[in-house]
């Protein structure tokens, strides 16, 4: 049962992660296209537009949560696509900044398709397979992430931005259809665990396991995010031509997650072996020097490369996460743990494309990198403290 789940959650994810990245790396370029002509000015609007969605996902993830384990998780994977679908069908109509803005606020309320698509697996796999189901989970996150921006970027430079957000939501609303009629749950499982034992949000609070892997996924997020705002910029500032600005934009990010993809569900087997903080510290570590690469980028050839190198180190750091989240967590209690652990983490992203978009505007769209690979160097050494006191707790 398990695998038809997993199969059916990993197709589908990669069609929602193909239709959001349609069209949203580019949200720095149609920025423009609503008025802020300004790069500093865009730097600083991209910020607030790519951190709104993650302020309310805050708000709203552990709510979705405690609904799934109320009433499924199937539910909320099909809820979360749905709802994608018609954010970028609005996306598509908005006329300025702030309609924009209104739409990624409802995406980050409605949405969330990654966290309930990884809620929905991780309850019905086996913890022996958790590393490896949930690295090609993080794959499929990967491989959508470079079906979309290699194909969108083509279409928004023939086609314009609306279209390509139209094209995006339909994708999203395949994804969707395909989990309504092929996942399954246990649910007498699930309807057996309500009656034995309820597992309240304070329960989960005083796990310590799950604390250090919630810090550790801020941290994460917040380094990741920093430079979106102006890594699109950036891009556009030493490129020869912008003629075709979309299209060698989405060719970067999308071969860049290729090889991501590729290399996430290796580091998943390699963490159920080695350990998963171990795993953690030493992409921190690869990530805080490519990211330091970045800084003194000046052709689209060193920033291809240095992508790549950047989104390979990092590969492993998410499903690491989740399987420390799915080791200390009782499966009774998966989609509130989940839920709430997103929703702290995700404050990392909220904050990142702020942090990112505001430095950029007052000091150089260049400065988000070296925060960045600051970030990620302070990361991997909070991770090396945590690992020598609690390692056999985690």
């Amino acid at each position: 049962m398990w695998k038809k789940t997993f199969i059916s959650a990993f197709i589908a994810q990669i069609l929602s992660i193909s239709g959001f990245s349609f069209a949203l790396p580019f949200l720095p370029y149609f920025i423009s296209e609503l008025g802020i002509k300004d790069i500093s000015l865009q730097t600083y609007w991209a910020g607030i537009i790519l951190s709104a969605s993650g302020f309310t996902f805050v708000i709203f993830s552990p709510l979705w949560g405690h609904i799934a384990d109320k009433y499924g998780r199937k539910v909320m994977v099909v809820r979360s696509m749905f709802a994608g679908t018609l954010i970028l069908f609005l996306m598509s109509i908005v006329k300025n900044v702030k309609q924009l803005l209104i739409c990624r606020l409802l995406q980050g309320a409605l949405t969330g398709t990654i966290i309930a698509s990884i809620t929905l697996v991780a309850s019905v796999v086996p913890m022996e397979k958790s590393g490896f189901t949930l690295g090609m989970m993080q794959t499929a996150v990967s491989i959508g992430n470079s079906i979309g921006p290699l194909f969108g970027g083509f279409f928004a430079d023939k086609f314009g931005y609306r279209i390509t957000f139209r094209i995006g939501g339909f994708i999203i609303f395949l994804g969707g259809l395909l989990v309504l009629f092929f996942a399954k749950e246990n649910k007498n499982n699930d309807l057996k665990s309500k009656e034995e034992i309820k597992i309240s949000f304070k329960d989960i609070f005083k796990i310590k396991g799950f604390w250090i892997a919630t810090l550790i996924m801020f941290g994460v997020r917040l380094s990741n995010t920093i430079l979106n705002p102006s890594f699109p910029l950036v891009i556009k500032e030493i490129i020869p031509s912008i003629e075709k600005l979309n299209t060698i934009t989405g060719t970067i990010i999308g071969v860049a997650a290729i090889i991501e993809g590729t290399t996430a569900a290796i580091l998943g087997l390699i963490g159920d072996k080695i350990g998963y903080l171990r795993l953690i510290i030493n992409c921190s570590i690869f990530a805080s020097i490519t990211t330091l690469g970045h800084f003194f980028v000046n052709s689209i050839p060193s920033i291809f490369i240095l992508r790549i190198l950047f989104v390979g180190s990092i590969a492993g750091i998410v499903p690491a996460v989740n399987s420390l989240i799915k080791k200390v967590i009782d499966e009774k209690a998966m989609g509130k743990a989940y839920g709430l652990f997103n929703s702290i983490s995700m404050l990392g992203l909220a904050f990142g494309p702020l942090i990112g978009g505001y430095t950029g505007k007052i000091i150089d769209i260049r400065t988000p990198f070296l925060i960045t690979s600051i970030f990620h160097a302070f990361v991997a050494i909070s991770i090396i403290l945590i690992f020598n006191r609690n390692e056999e707790d985690i």
